[in-house]
């Protein structure tokens, strides 16, 4: 079964693997130089900028793929962003050793998150791009963007695998995001992604699809009131629907029907914007559920065969300043764990097949809302958040019906 991932937006900006107004990015005439490049031939994470094209890249690998072979879960990489301005969509490009393109179809899912933000509807860190093998490129017109800093911590994530039987070598996955430098004269103005799972916000993400017909939703309150202009989401093979419910108001916001083909499997995501509408109304004392609906055929439960989620672009309302972090908050913790030990994508099975911890010794920097110096231990984190119960205004329902 091919998996696939469309998150949010920029992924929202992901800015958004998401939303969609959209328009596709360009490729850069000149690769940009790449600074803290890994040792040779060793997987890892090089940051470059082409300021002549206004290009962000971010260039994860090499990593082999054998021939028909399983996932791989590589480390969780920090960097810093050594731009200012704003993002304005991202595309994802993929090359062997040689610089050859490599299908899009060994790529499992990369997320770059933001560990000093949190997201809309919970208190996680914020997912500012996302990518899996059915994302198209992302772009946000030129007077939208999502505002960064230079020096900004981000933490990317990638898990790749190999269903065809061709064999590639020294892969590298590049996200290219285009930019405005924030010296730029007109400034854009400022959205924010945010995202979605009905999956409680830290855990996997999957669950075992039973036969038949079935539903599962979460649902959560913004943290600030806004206006969304755009949302698109994620299904795996069999989903029939994904939906956004204002439930206080007993409105549908969004309601999603994926693009499948012959065996059900989902090859693309409808995208909804409302710009031109002046996006749609967001409040922070309304409740909001996501829905994820599937229709398995096979008569048999499929473990791990079932993701739903969505993300898109936001503008807060009246300026309202963006939630950081709690360090403090127990779903935060979880949620740095998952990133740091290779289950944020859902998939626990992943990781008992081997996919690689990171090396000993690696930095995985300080949690949100610590100094720099301080040592994370995601491990104690975890072991914290034994025996703690539900969330204080977020709930989750599933719901199965088989007919």
């Amino acid at each position: 079964m091919r998996a696939s991932i469309a998150l949010t937006g920029l992924a929202t900006l992901a800015v958004l693997s998401s939303t969609a107004f959209l328009m596709r990015a360009q490729a850069p005439a000149a690769a940009p130089a790449m600074m803290a490049a890994p040792a040779a031939n060793a997987p890892g994470l090089r940051v470059g900028v082409d300021a002549e094209h206004r290009d962000l890249v971010l260039e994860v690998g090499p990593v082999d793929l054998p021939a028909n072979g399983g996932h791989r879960q590589l480390p969780a990489y920090h960097a810093a962003l050594p731009v200012d301005g704003w993002l304005h969509g991202y595309r994802v490009e993929m090359v062997d050793a040689d610089g050859r393109p490599v299908p899009r179809r060994t790529l499992h899912h990369v997320n770059v998150i933001v560990p000093g933000q949190r997201e809309l509807f919970s208190p996680i860190m914020l997912r500012m791009a996302a990518a899996g093998q059915e994302t198209a490129p992302v772009a946000l017109p030129r007077m939208l963007g999502y505002r960064v800093r230079s020096g900004q911590e981000l933490i990317v994530t990638v898990m790749m695998h190999n269903p065809t039987p061709t064999a590639y070598r020294g892969v590298k996955l590049r996200l290219h995001f285009g930019y405005t430098p924030g010296s730029a004269v007109l400034k854009p103005v400022s959205v924010f992604p945010f995202y979605m799972d009905v999956m409680p916000p830290a855990s996997l993400h999957s669950w075992d699809l039973p036969p038949g017909r079935s539903r599962r939703s979460w649902e959560a309150r913004p943290a600030v009131a806004g206006r969304i202009l755009g949302v698109s989401g994620h299904l795996h093979q069999y989903g029939t629907a994904l939906r956004l419910e204002d439930v206080t108001a007993g409105k549908v916001i969004w309601n999603g029907r994926p693009q499948v083909d012959g065996e059900g499997e989902v090859v693309g995501m409808p995208a909804s914007y409302f710009v031109w509408q002046l996006g749609i109304p967001v409040r922070a004392d309304h409740v909001y559920r996501i829905t994820a609906e599937y229709d398995n055929p096979t008569g048999q439960t499929i473990p791990g065969g079932a993701m739903g989620a969505l993300g898109g672009a936001i503008v807060p309302e009246g300026g309202a300043r963006w939630p950081g972090v709690d360090p403090n908050n127990p779903e935060l913790k979880l949620d740095w764990h998952l990133v740091h030990t290779g289950n944020q994508g859902g998939h626990m099975h992943m990781r008992m097949q081997g996919a690689a911890p990171p090396a000993s010794g690696h930095d995985h920097g300080a949690m949100p809302g610590m100094s720099h110096g301080a040592a994370a231990r995601p491990a104690a984190q975890a072991d914290a958040m034994a025996g703690t119960g539900g969330m204080d205004h977020a709930h989750a329902h599933d719901h199965q019906s088989h007919r």
